[in-house]
C-alpha cells in the first residue's frame, strides 16, 4: 500500500509539474513581500524580461513617483521605477528555467547574474548572484 501510495504522489506530481511548464513564466507576477507586480514577456531575440508594472507605494514621501536614483549611472536615475525592467536577456536553458541578468534598483541599481525558474507550487524563484553569493525571492502568479 505504501509503494502504491507513493507511485501515486509521484505520478499527480510529475503531472502538475507538466501543467506548470505547460503555462509558462510568462504573465503577471507578485513580489514575495507583495510590493511590486512585474509582467513577464517575450522581449528582443526571443528573450524573456520582466518589468515593474505596478507598486504598493509608487510615489516618495514628496508625493513624486518614484524614481531609480540609486543607479550607479546618473544619466539613468531619474528613470521611472514603474516599467522599469528587473530581468532581461532571459533565455530558457531547461523546460522549466531562464538564465539571463537581473537588476536590484534598491541595491544601489546592480545588475547581476540571475535565473527565473518555475516552482513545482506555481511559484517563480528569481535569483540574482554576484560571483558565489546569491539571493532569491519567490513570485506568486496573478490571474492575466
Amino acid at each position: 500500500m505504501k509503494i502504491f501510495t507513493s507511485v501515486l504522489m509521484m505520478a499527480a506530481l510529475i503531472g502538475f509539474t507538466g501543467q506548470v511548464n505547460a503555462k509558462g513564466a510568462k504573465g503577471m507576477w507578485l513580489d514575495q513581500k507583495g510590493q511590486a507586480k512585474m509582467k513577464v514577456a517575450v522581449c528582443g531575440g526571443g528573450t524573456l524580461c520582466a518589468r515593474i508594472v505596478w507598486l504598493r507605494q509608487p510615489n516618495d514621501s514628496g508625493g513624486k513617483p518614484l524614481v531609480d536614483s540609486n543607479n550607479g549611472d546618473t544619466s539613468m536615475r531619474k528613470r521611472p521605477i514603474i516599467g522599469l525592467p528587473v530581468a532581461y536577456n532571459m533565455q530558457q536553458t531547461h523546460s522549466n528555467k531562464w538564465k539571463g541578468r537581473v537588476y536590484d534598483p534598491q541595491r544601489g541599481g546592480s545588475t547581476y547574474n540571475g535565473s527565473m525558474t518555475l516552482m513545482v507550487d506555481g511559484r517563480m524563484k528569481v535569483t540574482g548572484c554576484l560571483m558565489f553569493i546569491c539571493e532569491s525571492e519567490y513570485w506568486s502568479p496573478l490571474a492575466n
